[in-house]
């Protein structure tokens, strides 16, 4: 990186499907002040089916604001407890009327609070076409009655302009990642530029090619705060370049 690009503060650019990413970007803002941000999706949320019969289950699974928002939009039903994989994912099951509980964490974690918890009655995981973690899989390994019913698709979406004005920025770039598959649609439409991953697990930093990952900061914990911070820190490491 040259002196001059250095001296340039860097943008941070939002490849998440739209409502994820302005929401990502307020939360920066709040956090870090007027920061630089260009929200380019590579994704969009698109309801994929119907959700299975709910008259049987015990509970729901989120692991995203995504799935919430898809079950939102195809039931009147907010009697059943929703069990979510973090903070944030439980804020917009609260906000539709669910009785909300965060695992405060990643897959495992959710996985760790319910079979500690052990609800009864059939758990469904409302989750989208691509996802990790085997949730439902681990809870009937550990005894519960789940199954994972994909709700919405993260489909794929071209770069638009945006995303490629974005990469010429002549100051650092910095790219937050948070799941493997945000991972490997990045990094095939940046395809070489010198951008800094800011990646949510070592999972989605597995996920890029081996010159990027090698730049990539990884977040200490799997959550939105920790993603900020990590930001921050990218943030001050080009700084100080």
């Amino acid at each position: 990186m040259s002196d001059n690009a250095a001296a340039i503060a860097p943008l941070i650019l939002l490849t998440r499907p739209k409502a994820a990413s302005a929401q990502f970007a307020d939360a920066l803002q709040k956090a870090l002040g007027p920061v630089a941000i260009r929200i380019a999706p590579l994704m969009e949320i698109v309801a994929s089916g119907d959700l299975p019969d709910l008259d049987e289950a015990g509970g729901l699974i989120f692991t995203s604001a995504a799935g919430v928002a898809v079950f939102a939009a195809q039931t009147g039903r907010r009697d059943l407890p929703a069990w979510c994989v973090g903070a944030r994912t439980a804020a917009a099951a609260a906000a539709i009327g669910l009785t909300a509980q965060s695992a405060d964490g990643d897959a495992d974690a959710l996985v760790a609070l319910l079979s500690q918890a052990a609800p009864q009655g059939r758990l469904l995981h409302l989750c989208g076409t691509h996802q990790r973690g085997d949730v439902a899989a681990r809870l009937v390994a550990a005894g519960l009655a789940a199954q994972a019913y994909p709700i919405y698709d993260q489909r794929a979406v071209a770069p638009d302009a945006g995303f490629a004005t974005a990469l010429a920025h002549p100051g650092p770039v910095i790219a937050p990642l948070f799941s493997p598959r945000s991972a490997t649609l990045f990094a095939q439409a940046a395809r070489n530029a010198p951008v800094i991953p800011v990646a949510l697990s070592n999972a989605v930093r597995d996920a890029l090619p081996k010159a990027m990952a090698a730049r990539a900061l990884i977040a200490a914990n799997a959550d939105a705060p920790a993603m900020i911070r990590a930001v921050a820190v990218a943030i001050s490491s080009q700084s100080a370049a």
